[in-house]
């Protein structure tokens, strides 16, 4: 039996190799996927449960993919958002966070200043924002 399970994992390995596996995007897909299984039991609910069918089909997908290049560039993209978000909600306690008219440019102003002119760095539009 020892010698099976030794050969099984062997050939599993083999079978995987070049291929791209689990990284961050396929652990919160599979999150997701759990999620919307467990809502579709509870909510007896066809729609989630075709979601989440199509969320293994994507999730075997993404790992079984010999695309390396397109699968790794997918989730980089996907851990510069997740960190990006993150960032984002750390400076929300502290900073308010303004867009900017002329630009579009996303400005930061301390929280608790009152009433302030904002200058945009980019294209020196001057505003007027409640802290």
């Amino acid at each position: 039996m020892k010698e099976f399970l030794y050969r099984l994992r062997w050939k599993i390995q083999k079978f995987m190799q070049g291929r791209n596996g689990v990284d961050e995007l396929n652990r919160i897909l599979l999150y997701a996927v759990l999620v919307l299984y467990v809502s579709s039991i509870i909510l007896q609910s066809l729609i989630l449960d075709y979601l989440a069918f199509a969320g293994i089909l994507y999730l075997l997908y993404r790992t079984l993919s010999k695309n390396l290049y397109v699968r790794r560039e997918e989730n980089r993209k996907f851990v510069t958002w997740l960190e990006t978000t993150r960032i984002k909600m750390e400076q929300r306690k502290d900073y308010k966070i303004f867009k900017c008219k002329g630009c579009g440019r996303n400005i930061r102003v301390p929280r608790g200043k009152g009433k302030i002119e904002v200058t945009c760095p980019m294209c020196g539009k001057k505003t007027i924002h409640r802290t």
